[in-house]
């Protein structure tokens, strides 16, 4: 029996659906699977030696990529082991192993490949290609949902007792987006996997309940994230959802909704389904950045709509935006800070765009010259770090300040519009806008996300967050 390891570098609290629906199916096809989470080299290579695993597998986006190509150079001059990665990372950028030690690596969903690839002893497969070999010109049809046994979550849970005694756990009732904002990965998946069946599958309800029921008989579960890109799409779907969910499972639940495809029934429905709530994003204040860079195709009025509503059914939201964006002026990111105000969400964040490739957005900051690719210095590792864009230091330095201050100052309006209190916010050092955002960040969304955990268990949540950042 094959024998394989996931080996997971980042130590955050999200679920790993890939891995939980890889596992499940692999572990069908008679896999044996295992999974290690730490950010220590030496104690990863102590429990490769103990699993002695055949295979071992990563899932990661773009800019983590880095980090596993060195994890897997020093697990090859320590072990005879065969790697392969796959995820985000190496979907949209073909040539990422190049160089590498990684073996191979998986373009798009990987449960059928893998499990063939794997069976047949590492030869073989669609989506799989290996290292300095041509990419694959032929991939697997796009999966059923339901025909996938329920996601192996026990696989994660029982190695990590932070993630799996969180009440707060996170869900997919599907895959897909049909949007093509241009930030985003879905317009490039729809585009490579066009050929091989819908890219926006709904799981059935039926399949959703039970796969919920399974983990709250094993698992703390006092509220439902889910993850979906947007939940309330397929607006028949959503209705009858609206309707068991309360009556079969019972329990709180947030989700992502866009700003376009709310009204009042829908809102409604989210309300008496037991929705405490929702996340959606504004992007840019600025209509051509919005609506033409961005392609979210969405007016102001459907912004401020979807936030009259959402108030007036007591439903709290988060909104999403993003600063930095190529060609971008400060004063149109302190304009996005402003129609967020408008907006009065619980919770408003702004991301520092990264141009990840493969993304139409990177594309077009290439062609226009506002980003110049530094394969030597990489992109960053998280959204919240810093710009890439061709910008003078001081202008990163204050996008990062602003990214720390935007939840205060949606919050406080008056710390904006006051001249002097902005002056002096922005003033302050970086180091220290960055502890208040992380401790206004994490709390919020605890309390967004009703995470009614023990105070120990928050600490916990909170200290491995602030260490990944």
């Amino acid at each position: 029996m094959p024998r394989v390891l996931f080996i997971d570098l980042i130590r955050d609290f999200y679920d790993r659906h890939a891995i939980y629906s890889l596992s499940a199916f692999m572990k069908k096809h008679g896999i044996e699977v295992y999974f290690v989470r730490d950010k220590s080299y030496k104690r990863l290579l102590q429990k490769i030696a103990g699993i002695k695993p055949d295979f071992l597998l990563y899932s990661t986006v773009s800019s983590c990529m880095p980090m596993y190509i060195e994890f897997d150079r020093i697990v090859k001059e320590n072990f005879t082991v065969k790697s392969l990665i796959g995820g985000p990372g190496p979907t949209f950028d073909w040539k990422c192993i190049e160089g590498s030690t990684i073996d191979a690596a998986c373009i798009g969903e990987g449960e059928f490949a893998l499990a063939d690839f794997i069976k047949g002893g590492f030869t073989g497969g669609k989506n799989i290609f290996r290292r300095g070999a041509d990419v694959p010109s032929d991939f697997h049809n796009l999966v059923d949902l339901d025909s996938l046994p329920f996601p192996d979550r026990d696989l994660v849970y029982q190695y990590d007792s932070l993630i799996g005694g969180t009440p707060s756990k996170q869900f997919l009732s599907g895959r897909g987006c049909p949007y093509e904002c241009t930030y985003c990965f879905n317009h490039k998946f729809t585009d490579i996997f066009k050929k091989y069946g819908p890219s926006v599958r709904k799981k059935s309800i039926d399949y959703l309940i039970e796969e919920i029921r399974l983990v709250k008989s094993r698992y703390p579960l006092a509220n439902v994230v889910f993850s979906d890109d947007t939940f309330i799409l397929n607006r028949k779907w959503f209705l009858e959802f609206c309707e068991r969910f309360p009556r079969d499972i019972g329990l709180a639940y947030t989700c992502n909704i866009r700003a376009n495809l709310i009204d009042e029934e829908i809102v409604k429905a989210l309300s008496r389904s037991g929705c405490i709530g929702v996340n959606w994003s504004i992007e840019s204040g600025d209509d051509f950045l919005r609506n033409t860079v961005l392609k979210r195709r969405m007016s102001v009025e459907q912004i401020l709509d979807t936030s009259n509503l959402l108030t007036k059914y007591r439903i709290s939201y988060r909104i999403g935006n993003v600063i930095a964006l190529p060609g971008e002026s400060f004063e149109q990111m302190l304009g996005t800070l402003e129609l967020n105000i408008k907006a009065r969400p619980s919770l408003a964040l702004a991301n520092i765009f990264v141009p990840f490739p493969g993304l139409e957005l990177t594309r077009y900051a290439i062609e226009r010259g506002y980003y110049k690719p530094d394969l030597k210095a990489g992109l960053p590792a998280n959204l919240a770090t810093r710009s890439v864009m061709e910008i003078s230091l001081a202008e990163n330095r204050n996008i990062q300040k602003l990214m720390c201050l935007f939840p205060i100052c949606v919050s406080f309006p008056f710390l904006f519009y006051n001249s002097l209190m902005r002056k002096f916010l922005f003033c302050l050092p970086a180091c220290l806008l960055k502890m208040i955002y992380q401790t206004i960040f994490t709390f919020k969304m605890m309390k967004i996300y009703m995470v009614k955990a023990s105070f120990f268990h928050r600490c916990r949540m909170a200290a491995r967050y602030i260490m990944n950042i």
